[in-house]
């Protein structure tokens, strides 16, 4: 089925746009600044004219009052005369300079009584340039968003609908095939009460266990995200032993052997539904994949007081790639059928779990999986987990 999250569409993609848009905006602040700078200088050489006479009409120096131009006067060998500007200036050699925040001008003032240096001092203003520059920014963030949310969903509408359909498919199959499937099941177990053993009883009954096993699978694959699956104590050994029962017809119908040495008692905490998928799945795959009148060893047996370890080995076909083995839909041979659904929901059934795998396989020798089960331990965590799930229910 079709995956899709429109919202993180729209904001990767409003995120990439707004990456390219700050490179120009960048360059277009800079020359921002830059224009208010030379506004600024055009401003304190208008103000230094304006004033200039009236400052040096006395040997006393009329220092005109204003907030925001402040003056320093030095005299021909730059030795300060008057002193207005708060912060320090080491080096007088400019004529124009830029200090954060203040742009400094220095003039050479001529007059009859010899020869001065003026400084003014003027705070460049940046609220206009940061409030325009933040209003751009969040008016251009905005129709981007807009934009991207119409865009995105107009595109994926389509495969929206898709994802409808499919999902309305399979429930729907899966509810038309559940009763029927029922009455199957019930009716091969009457008949083999009533009628003598043959051929063609025992098949009948192994295909109706691989269509239910089938039916098991897509019914988690679809649910498994929707549903609680709660967790409680399971004797695995028992529980193993009866599904080595079950599949006890399908091995016979392929001539296949199921030798099992299953250690007593061996107690475990999970749900007994991803259990049987664990169970199911990797003993399926064993009797598939093993050659005509092979073997299928089962093993349970304690590893430790904390842990036991089931295995399940065959001597078949064996694996090709290891690396896809858990992928969803990959099939290691498309001619044995199946949807490749079975050891991907194995896979997230023991990751979730905290079960871990190993497998062994070599090409026409077989494969061997093992999985090593935590031995009856109720977490916090698991019950935590069920509440909330139940909350958000």
């Amino acid at each position: 089925m079709l995956s899709y999250n429109p919202l993180r569409l729209v904001f990767v993609y409003t995120l990439l746009v707004m990456a390219l848009f700050c490179v120009p905006s960048y360059f277009a602040i800079q020359s921002t600044i830059m224009e208010e700078k030379y506004k600024a200088t055009h401003e304190l050489v208008e103000w230094i004219g304006n004033h200039e006479k009236t400052i040096f009409a006395t040997p006393s120096f009329e220092i005109p009052r204003s907030v925001r131009f402040h003056i320093n006067i030095y005299d021909d060998r730059h030795a300060l005369l008057h002193c207005d500007i708060t912060e320090p200036l080491n080096d007088l050699d400019f004529r124009v300079r830029f200090i954060y925040p203040f742009l400094y001008y220095q003039k050479e003032v001529k007059t009859p009584e010899g020869l001065y240096y003026l400084v003014v001092q003027l705070q460049l203003n940046y609220a206009k340039i940061i409030f325009l520059t933040t209003m751009l920014f969040f008016s251009v963030l905005f129709l981007i968003y807009v934009m991207s949310h119409i865009f995105i969903n107009s595109s994926i509408y389509p495969y929206r609908k898709t994802q409808q359909y499919m999902n309305d498919f399979f429930n729907d199959s899966m509810h038309e095939l559940k009763t029927p499937l029922g009455v199957i099941n019930i009716n091969v177990e009457l008949l083999s009460h009533y009628s003598a053993p043959s051929k063609h009883l025992q098949r009948i009954k192994a295909a109706t266990k691989q269509m239910q096993m089938t039916y098991e699978d897509v019914e988690y694959y679809i649910k498994n995200k929707k549903v609680t699956y709660n967790k409680e104590v399971i004797n695995l050994s028992e529980y193993l032993n009866l599904r080595i029962a079950f599949f006890e017809d399908i091995a016979i119908s392929k001539s296949i052997v199921l030798v099992a040495n299953v250690s007593p008692k061996m107690m475990i905490y999970m749900n007994k539904v991803e259990l049987q998928r664990i169970i199911d799945n990797t003993l399926s795959n064993a009797i598939k994949y093993s050659f005509f009148q092979g073997i299928v060893e089962i093993g349970l047996v304690e590893k430790d007081e904390t842990q036991c370890i089931l295995t399940i080995q065959d001597y078949g076909q064996g694996i090709k790639d290891l690396y896809k083995v858990f992928k969803r839909f990959e099939r290691e041979d498309s001619v044995q059928g199946g949807f490749g659904l079975g050891l991907n929901i194995v896979h997230n059934i023991c990751n979730k779990n905290d079960i871990d795998i190993e497998i062994e396989s070599y090409e026409n020798k077989g494969s061997r999986f093992t999985y090593i089960f935590k031995r009856d331990k109720k977490k916090l965590l698991d019950f935590v987990e069920a509440d909330e799930k139940k909350g958000l229910s």
